[in-house]
């Protein structure tokens, strides 16, 4: 594996990028959650003064944030003349898109300024300290190099960790994969897609119900799906209950599992200023957690997780489960520092013959996925 420790930066943004936003009396951030709020931190530590947010998501639209109001892109791009605009969401290709459809002369004002890994945005981190983690941990990474057995696998934790060196989106393009998240069939094949499709489906991190309809619209195919969404937000509940009574994913039999996935049965912090929430031990506000354990499932098919770097909390309380079954996995693998180390070492520590896999869907840091296919 050839890591570029040489083009090593600790500059999280290109530094020519502020120059340039600050010749811009009015500047836009799209994109009002975690990152967004990370960059306009950013912008003002470098005396860069946004004028607004703006979002897709019209459940924020005229609410305050970090002392600026969101708008939506259109009522922000109709207030400010002439604007700057800053993505800051890991959906930077559909925002990128919608821009340039909108007006293809404002792309040549669109910048990206979510280059940061989800720790660094969590943890409000502007200098990147990556160079130091992958030298620390790279005999430990060879080894897992070593032992994907596909090529993609290989050139996938390769691109992800110069990507993670460098800052450099060249090899974010070259490992990006068009198949879909969750149900790639570059990496499940018939067989075990009739796992998915017969098995029951473990959502975890349900978010307001899109990936149960990625799994309809995907794996559906004349087949009732049996999905279980575990979702703690409670904004994401009431959407979720909402599409429930309305029947929208009728026939197909979808349970709420109104909790978070942890290792124990207990109630936990729970806190994120954006829809999707996370763990947050020492928060006031407190959530029902659940063990995968917990439930009498018959037969289960796929473990998807997506919860904000609770996966390896998750993982411990789905053992039983894991062992008995023997599931598919698909678990994002990019919400913490160490993810791709601990979660693939935890799958191989059950000793349940899986094969692990690695996937990269975005143009960005977000959505990478190991998977755990059963041998």
């Amino acid at each position: 594996m050839r890591l570029e420790f040489e083009k090593a930066t600790d500059s999280i943004i290109n530094n020519n990028i502020l120059k340039e936003l600050r010749g811009y009396e009015n500047i836009i951030v799209f994109g009002a959650g975690d990152s967004g709020d990370w960059a306009v931190n950013l912008l003002r530590k470098n005396n860069i003064f946004p004028k607004c947010y703006c979002d897709n998501s019209s459940r924020k639209w005229g609410k305050s944030r970090n002392g600026l109001i969101i708008r939506s892109f259109e009522a922000a791009i109709g207030e400010y003349k002439e604007p700057a605009i800053c993505i800051a969401s890991m959906w930077r290709e559909e925002i990128y898109r919608q821009i340039c459809e909108y007006d293809g002369a404002l792309s040549e004002r669109t910048y990206d300024l979510l280059t940061s890994m989800a720790w660094e945005t969590a943890d409000r981190q502007y200098q990147s300290k990556e160079y130091e983690y992958i030298r620390a941990h790279e005999a430990e990474f060879e080894k897992l190099y070593e032992e994907f057995e596909d090529e993609q696998s290989k050139l996938t934790l390769e691109g992800i960790l110069n990507y993670r060196l460098t800052r450099d989106d060249t090899w974010l393009h070259k490992i990006k994969s068009n198949e879909t998240s969750y149900l790639d069939r570059t990496v499940i094949d018939e067989e075990h897609y009739k796992m998915v499709q017969h098995g029951s489906i473990i959502d975890g991190g349900a978010f307001d119900g899109d990936t149960v309809e990625l799994f309809i619209n995907k794996a559906g195919n004349g087949n009732v799906l049996e999905i279980h969404c575990y979702e703690a937000e409670t904004k994401n509940i009431v959407v979720i209950e909402e599409k429930m009574a309305k029947g929208e994913w009728n026939p197909h039999r979808v349970f709420l599992h109104k909790a978070a996935l942890w290792d124990k049965k207990e109630e936990i912090g729970f806190g994120g200023t954006g829809l999707s929430g996370h763990i947050k031990e020492a928060n006031d506000m407190r959530v029902n957690a659940e063990r995968i354990d917990d439930f009498a499932y018959q037969n289960v098919g796929l473990i998807k997780l997506d919860i904000e770097g609770a996966e390896r909390k998750a993982l411990l309380g789905a053992e039983g489960i894991i062992r008995k079954h023997r599931p598919i996995l698909a678990i994002c693998t990019y919400h913490l520092q160490d993810d791709i180390l601990v979660l693939s070492d935890f799958i191989k520590s059950l000793n349940c013959n899986y094969k692990l896999v690695l996937r990269h869907y975005m143009l960005s840091a977000g959505d990478s996925i190991l998977y755990g296919i059963p041998q």
